[in-house]
């Protein structure tokens, strides 16, 4: 039978699952471009030997299996809404001309195709990156599950303990057909198949400054009986570990003005599952709980700096800090934090000026600084889109005083922020650890929620003080954690809400249409 005209893209950007022989040659000519300077294939294909490292706690041994076939399962519209995700984003990223990819599904033979991934490009390294990125994407974040079936005819599932990213598996609740299910293990994938796998979590509505973007200048607090303690706040991370959740951030209001936010990163830091736990701080109180927050094990710090001119330090936060600030920083280094965010808000006809000299510091001091567009979430519901000083234009701002910018690699597609390098400033610049080897350049990204949505990528959850679960910064609607914890609710309870929480979540916060619609609390009330 001719397949060709049914398992081959009819257009060369089209992502495909199909349950016949892939065409690979079509394939490639679907994409080929003679302008191009590289037409590249990437196939996938199934080998006859599989090998493999058997690990437990005590030792760890090579394990071989004679391969029959590969069985190919996928949760279809989640994969194809992943592949199609990928393939936009690696032509994005890479610059690619055109991209098709193409995943099998069903029974494969040895030494048939399973994936093949066809690029176009300018140039021969960018197509090739790109393919090799996708390939590696694809393992890990689409719902796609193989079953090797051995000579002696067992079967056994590649679970995904190979792929940390990906939290899915035939096992899992979105994979009822699986003729192997044994445990369900849930993953938190929202209707547009986004995985989640990040968790803000705020400790108070509480700062120490009142900066215009994020709280009014008069203001009530919740009672503290309202607030999750640090041991349901442990609880929640344990949960939302288990169902996927990598990294967790820590957040206010300024989560430096509860006590002992030490102790609950120590806490935090030993769930298992949960590879990175960082702090957004605004750097008042950094200096005396650094030293504290680095034993305890805190991965990773952002702050917010606004601006180095005193004068209009303060008429962003409406209140005096920015020497406390500075040292803050100066304590971070000496604690040993190798990697500190500078988080800068742009606010048209505010912080221009501030702009240059920030880049100038954090280039000095080895700080990788973000730009982040002014957002609907003021305590004084005063925002208007006039007010937003766009990625684009401070991207060219700097471009006018240090030269170009370089777009930096990627290496988590899901973050919100577009990276880039200074040309002139590479890595002997970044200056050096404390073991002596050179640390990160420092670089510079802008986070466009106005201007350029990321909301397609989106992996982040939120988790207010109060303990209510919120699926966007934007949204309208909370699910209710504390009450769970307070009225004897068990775990699965909680997993319940979180999925519930994830399935509700909207394609874009719409910020810009007629359909947005600003939520009831600021900034400082859900977490930065």
């Amino acid at each position: 039978m001719d397949t060709s005209d049914t398992n081959t893209p009819p257009a060369s950007t089209a992502s495909l699952l199909v349950w016949e022989p892939i065409d690979t040659a079509r394939l490639l000519e679907s994409v080929a471009n003679d302008a191009a300077g590289a037409n590249v294939l990437f196939t996938g294909t199934t080998r006859g030997v599989t090998a493999g490292v058997l690990t437990s706690r005590i030792t760890s041994r090579i394990t071989t299996q004679i391969t029959k076939r590969l069985i190919y399962e996928a949760h279809e519209p989640l994969a194809a809404a992943v592949l199609a995700r990928l393939r936009d984003e690696a032509v994005a990223e890479y610059g690619l001309t055109v991209c098709a990819i193409v995943h099998r599904l069903g029974e494969v033979a040895v030494g048939e195709t399973s994936v093949a991934i066809a690029t176009s490009a300018p140039h021969r390294r960018e197509a090739f990156a790109a393919a090799e990125w996708l390939m590696e994407r694809i393992k890990r974040e689409a719902p796609i599950w193989k079953c090797e079936e051995g000579a002696d005819g067992d079967r056994t599932w590649v679970h995904p303990e190979q792929h940390p990213d990906s939290g899915l598996h035939p096992d899992s609740e979105i994979h009822p057909e699986s003729e192997l299910r044994s445990k369900p293990r849930p993953v938190l994938v929202d209707s547009f198949g986004r995985v989640h796998t990040d968790l803000r979590i705020s400790v108070t509505d509480r700062c120490n400054l009142r900066c215009t973007y994020c709280m009014p200048l008069d203001v009530a607090f919740k009672p503290r009986e309202e607030l999750l303690g640090y041991e349901e706040i442990v609880r929640v991370a344990r949960v939302a570990a288990g169902l996927g959740i990598r990294s967790i951030r820590i957040t206010g209001g300024e989560p430096l003005v509860r006590r002992e936010v030490a102790e609950l990163v120590r806490q935090l830091v030993t769930i298992s599952g949960i590879e990175e736990v960082s702090l957004t701080t605004n750097g008042l109180l950094l200096a005396e709980q650094a030293a504290d927050l680095r034993r305890a094990g805190l991965h990773r710090l952002n702050v917010s700096l606004d601006a180095l001119n005193e004068d209009a330090f303060e008429r962003i936060a409406r209140r005096q800090g920015l020497a406390r600030v500075l040292a803050g920083l100066a304590a971070a280094k000496a604690a040993g934090f190798q990697s500190i965010r500078i988080n800068a808000v742009s606010i048209r006809g505010l912080t221009e000026g501030e702009i240059v000299p920030l880049a100038q510091f954090c280039r000095r001091e080895g700080f990788h600084l973000r730009f982040i567009e002014f957002m609907p979430l003021d305590g004084e519901s005063s925002w208007s889109d006039d007010q937003v000083l766009s990625g684009r234009e401070v991207r060219d701002m700097l471009a006018r005083h240090f030269g170009p910018l370089v777009p930096a690699v990627r290496s988590d597609a899901s973050q919100p922020a577009i990276d880039y390098s200074y040309a002139d400033h590479d890595i002997a610049n970044g200056g050096m650890d404390a073991a002596g080897l050179p640390t990160q350049a420092a670089g510079v990204g802008f986070i466009d929620p106005v201007t350029q949505p990321f909301c397609d990528r989106c992996d982040r959850l939120r988790l207010t003080a109060d303990g209510q679960f919120r699926n966007c910064l934007f949204s309208t609607t909370e699910w209710d954690a504390r009450h769970v914890l307070r009225t004897g609710g068990s775990d699965d309870g909680i997993a319940r809400l979180l999925h519930d929480c994830v399935l509700s979540k909207q394609a874009a916060h719409g910020i810009g249409t007629l359909a947005f619609e600003r939520p009831a609390r600021a900034m400082y009330q859900i977490g930065g």
